[in-house]
């Protein structure tokens, strides 16, 4: 449209955007859609310049001209000398006829259901007094009730008389068509006015983050490298540092090289993902002097937890008594370490060439005793690995070992935005270094505990599984309390994403299986707790039921928070979410 056109449209627009009251009436300048001219018809741009919107009267499309139009008696419709390929009114006809298909082919628009709809025309440039006398209509098919004239467009008051008698004329009895309400009017925004941004799926993310992770094993391997020959070393980290990555690798290289090698953790769901990830890794070395212990791991090496440890060297010396049932806590905290002390000594072939231990921010000092005493001998090779920041259950004491240190300031599990609000609880020391990343990957939802957490627990895994299309056993939920007391655990099934825990039976209560005894998961979402999640990730995590005060809550928070590679989304008591948000 010429310059002049433009013009006059945007006066139409901006007269009748003063005049009608707001958001009684919607307008809509320049609208543009696609979609069918007749039911099954090939798709046609659509297009007009100006709509007009009400929950009651309905909508009402507005054809612009500008200049001043005259008409032969043929029909033909000419502005100055030019001919119009279509009439106006034909025109705005057209335009609301496809308009209409639009809104009726949306799902949300109630089936077999036609809306108040009508046309007409704006001619701003001319008065409808300068007919000469007697002809009262513009054409059969153009009716004055239609033209908004510019005298019509002098006041607000006329302007709206106007309006006013335009969708009177569409309406008459009121028995044609529906009103649109408030649902049409969101459905004519969306059409005309849609607000959107796109995003990668996080399915996508999944994959675009990988190469990031495997540009941390590449990192870890040049560390391996530098500190191969220190024996005894404390290597410090952040979550995410790759701590556990660096384990594994050193655990696999000194099995090859031929040391028999002991790589004891704290969390059982850890052992069992690291004897999974070194089934390949060589047979360990004989004993040093006499045979290789009893029951070791089926990775070759031997791997497992410090408790487990304790029980299967106890049980082989016959100085465990009995498990009980149930199991007090001072079983863990002094029994087995007792039964591994006794152990040791009635046990003098039982001795490793090297000790890694990861988690060390959870072990007792007199445990690290113990493990020490498990060497072949003063050469041994004893590796603790560690984060001050993690140590949720009690003090960390690894810095008092004496070990020469390496530390770690990359976190390179965690996109920036996750790492970022995980800082707030970081007590660890140094500050860390994350990978960046442009969008922000972390939802935080406010709800109550109980019906509020369970439904916005419902909703998020469904946008994930259904929307986002993340693959189930991406997603790990992870509670800040117990199994024991989870009602995300009892209730379990979350639409079509129930949740799994093979370590678990339904009331929360351990199954208490050795860490070679968990069975694989199946290709569900991962129910698990916060603690015994620790050392571990996820593409996507979900956390729920957050405790808002207690002992060592950051290092809870930061630990949950930490343990997502992609998306993380936190469900959490309002002054909770106040805070993370």
């Amino acid at each position: 449209m010429e310059p002049h056109g433009k013009a006059a449209e945007h006066v139409v627009a901006e007269r009748l955007r003063a005049a009608l009251p707001s958001p009684e009436f919607r307008l809509y300048p320049n609208a543009e859609w696609l979609g069918p001219m007749r039911p099954g018809g090939p798709a046609r741009d659509g297009e007009a310049d100006l709509v007009v919107v009400h929950e009651e009267r309905g909508i009402l499309v507005l054809e612009v001209k500008s200049g001043t139009p005259s008409r032969d008696s043929q029909g033909r419709w000419w502005i100055g000398g030019h001919q119009l390929d279509r009439d106006p009114f034909t025109q705005a006809r057209d335009s609301k006829h496809q308009l209409v298909r639009k809104l009726e082919a949306l799902p949300d628009w109630p089936p077999r259901t036609q809306p108040r709809a009508g046309h007409a025309i704006a001619l701003p440039d001319v008065d409808l007094a300068s007919l000469p006398r007697g002809h009262v209509l513009l054409g059969a098919d153009a009716p004055r009730e239609l033209v908004l004239d510019a005298e019509a467009l002098e006041t607000p008051e006329s302007i709206r008389r106007w309006v006013e008698r335009a969708c009177a004329y569409w309406l008459g009895d009121g028995m044609r068509g529906a009103p649109l309400g408030a649902l049409g009017v969101r459905l004519i925004d969306e059409i005309l006015a849609p607000t959107w941004s796109l995003h990668r799926l996080v399915r996508g993310r999944i994959e675009d983050d990988r190469a990031e992770l495997l540009a941390a094993s590449t990192e870890q391997e040049l560390i391996l490298n530098r500190t191969r020959r220190l024996r005894r070393l404390e290597v410090v980290g952040p979550a995410g540092s790759g701590k556990s990555m660096l384990a594994t690798a050193k655990a696999r290289r000194l099995a090859r090289e031929g040391y028999r090698t002991l790589f004891v953790c704290f969390n059982q769901r850890l052992a069992t993902s690291l004897i999974r990830e070194l089934e390949n890794a060589p047979a360990p070395a004989p004993a040093a002097h006499g045979p290789t212990p009893a029951a070791p791991g089926p990775t070759g090496l031997d791997v497992t937890t410090f408790h487990r440890l304790c029980e299967r060297l106890g049980t082989q010396a016959g100085v465990l008594p009995g498990r009980p049932t149930p199991i007090p806590q001072a079983w863990w905290d002094e029994t087995l370490p007792a039964a591994l002390d006794a152990a040791i000594d009635a046990l003098p072939r039982e001795r490793y060439g090297a000790i890694i231990i990861d988690e060390g921010q959870d072990f007792e000092a007199r445990w690290f005793e113990l493990l020490e005493h498990l060497l072949a001998g003063p050469d041994g090779v004893f590796w603790v690995l560690h984060d001050p920041g993690q140590a949720l259950i009690r003090t960390d004491v690894v810095a008092s070992l004496g070990l020469e240190c390496h530390v770690l300031f990359e976190n390179h599990r965690n996109p920036g935005s996750i790492a970022q609000l995980a800082a707030r609880f970081y007590h660890g020391g140094e500050e860390t270094i994350a990978r960046p990343t442009a969008e922000r990957r972390y939802t935080v939802i406010s709800a109550q505990a109980g019906a509020a957490t369970l439904d916005a627990l419902r909703r998020t895994l469904h946008r994930l599984v259904e929307e986002e299309r993340v693959a189930p056993f991406r997603i790990a939920v992870l509670s800040g309390g117990s199994a024991g007391s989870s009602e995300v655990w009892r209730y379990r099934r979350f639409g079509n994403a129930p949740l799994e825990n093979a370590a678990l039976y339904d009331d929360g209560s351990s199954r208490g299986l050795a860490p070679e005894d968990v069975p694989d998961e199946p290709d569900e979402v991962l129910f698990e707790t916060i603690r015994r999640f620790k050392g571990l990730e996820r593409e996507v995590v979900v956390l729920v039921e957050l405790p808002t005060d207690g002992d060592r809550l950051d290092e809870l928070l930061y630990v949950g928070l930490t343990r997502a590679t992609t998306e993380l989304v936190v469900i959490a008591p309002p002054e909770l979410a106040r805070r993370l948000g």
